[in-house]
C-alpha cells in the first residue's frame, strides 16, 4: 500500500483482503505509537475508496477524485473520529454522540463509492460504557463498512470489541528501515538519519517529527543521557530521577521507552554485540555496562521494564513504579560512596 514503510506482514494481510474483494467489516490495529498504524489505516481506506483500483489490486491509484479527497480530509464516505475540540483546545475523550452519529453514518449508503470506513486513531480515549455504542454496527455491520480501531494495546478494547475484529499486529520498525526511509522520503543525511533512527525506537513517526523539529531530539538524547547514568548512581540519586520520570503516565511511557531502549544497547553489549542503537555517550556507557553485568542480569532487567511497559496504563502510582525500577536495577552498576 502506497507511503506505507515497515510492518510488512500487516500490509501483506492487508493488500490480500483487498486484491481478493474480501475487507473485513472491522480491523483492530495494535503496536506502539508511531509505528505507522495511522498511516497504514488511511493507506487501506484510500485503496477500499479508490474509483480505479481493479480487482485484484490492492493499491489506490492515487489521482482520482477519490483519492485526492482522502488524501485532503474530505471524502464524505471517510470519517475519522477523534476527540473534539473545545474553546480551541482538543478534549480527551470521544463522546457517546460523535460514536452514535458515527452508527447513524453507517446506516446510510456510500455516498461516492461502494464503501464507508470509519477510523478511529486512539481507542484508549474511548470510556468503557461509550465503547459498547459501536457494538450494534460491529454485531450488524451494513454492506460495505469498515471500521479500523487503533490502540496502543489490546487491552484498550473491550473484549466485546476485540472479538469482532480482525487483529492487526503492528511492530517497531527496523532502525535500518527507518535510516533509508528518512534519506529517500525525507532527504535526511546519512549521518543524520542514522542517528535518529537509533533514537527512534523503531518508530518513524517519531523519527520524521525530529527530523522536523531538532529539539525533539535534542531533549531526547538529554534525556536518555540521564537515564544511562542512573545504571552508576547510587541509591539516593536514582531514586531522585526516579522521581522526575514519573509525574504522569505520559511522563512514565516516555521515559520506559528510552529506558527500554538503552537497557537493550547493556543487553546487546553484555552479550558481546558491537553493532548498537545509540549513539555517543550513552552507546559508550551501555558498552561499559553490559559487559560488567553480564547478559543474565541485563536480560532479566530488560523483561522487567518490558513489563512495566505493558502495565503501565493500569498502574495507580507511575512514580513509585518507577522508583521500584530503580531500586531493581543491577546493584554491581551502583557507584559505591567513599570510604563505605
Amino acid at each position: 500500500m502506497r507511503g506505507v514503510i515497515g510492518n510488512e506482514r500487516a500490509q501483506a494481510l492487508l493488500e490480500r483482503a483487498l486484491a481478493g474483494d474480501q475487507a473485513r467489516h472491522a480491523y483492530l490495529f495494535t503496536g506502539p505509537e508511531g509505528v505507522g498504524k495511522t498511516t497504514t489505516a488511511l493507506a487501506f481506506a484510500r485503496a477500499l475508496l479508490c474509483q480505479r483500483r481493479a480487482s485484484g489490486q490492492s493499491d489506490a491509484c492515487g489521482e482520482c477524485a477519490s483519492c485526492r479527497k482522502v488524501a485532503s480530509g474530505n471524502h464524505p464516505d471517510l470519517t475519522i473520529i477523534e476527540p473534539l475540540k473545545e474553546n480551541g483546545k482538543q478534549k480527551f475523550w470521544i463522546t457517546v454522540n460523535q460514536l452514535r452519529e458515527a452508527e447513524r453514518l453507517a446506516t446510510l449508503a456510500p455516498s461516492e463509492s461502494d464503501h464507508r470506513v470509519f477510523i478511529i486513531p486512539a481507542m484508549r480515549r474511548i470510556k468503557e460504557g461509550t465503547a459498547n455504542t459501536i457494538l450494534k454496527t460491529l454485531e450488524e455491520p451494513p454492506p460495505g463498512v469498515t471500521l479500523i480501531l487503533i490502540a496502543n494495546e489490546a487491552g484498550e478494547a473491550l473484549p466485546t470489541i476485540r472479538s469482532r475484529c480482525q487483529p492487526v499486529q503492528f511492530n517497531p520498525i527496523a532502525p535500518d528501515v527507518i535510516a533509508r526511509a528518512l534519506r529517500e522520503r525525507w532527504n535526511v543525511e546519512a549521518a543524520e538519519a542514522e542517528r535518529l533512527a537509533g533514537l527512534a525506537n523503531g518508530r518513524l513517526g517519531w523519527a520524521v517529527r525530529a527530523h522536523e523539529q531538532p529539539d525533539t531530539a535534542r531533549q531526547r538524547e538529554e534525556a536518555l543521557a540521564r537515564i544511562a547514568a542512573m545504571a552508576t548512581q547510587a541509591v539516593d540519586e536514582r531514586m531522585r530521577v526516579a522521581a522526575t520520570l514519573g509525574a504522569d503516565n505520559a511522563s512514565a511511557r516516555a521515559a520506559l521507552d528510552l529506558w527500554t531502549l538503552w537497557w537493550r544497547d547493556v543487553t546487546l553489549a553484555a552479550n558481546g554485540a558491537r553493532r548498537l542503537l545509540t549513539t555517543g555517550e550513552p552507546r559508550r556507557a551501555a558498552e561499559r555496562v553490559g559487559p560488567a553485568i553480564g547478559p543474565e542480569r541485563a536480560r532479566v532487567f530488560l523483561e522487567t521494564l518490558l513489563a512495566a511497559e505493558a502495565t503501565l496504563d493500569v498502574n495507580a502510582n507511575p512514580r513509585l513504579m518507577m522508583e521500584n525500577l530503580a531500586l531493581d536495577l543491577p546493584t554491581a552498576l551502583v557507584a559505591r560512596p567513599r570510604g563505605a
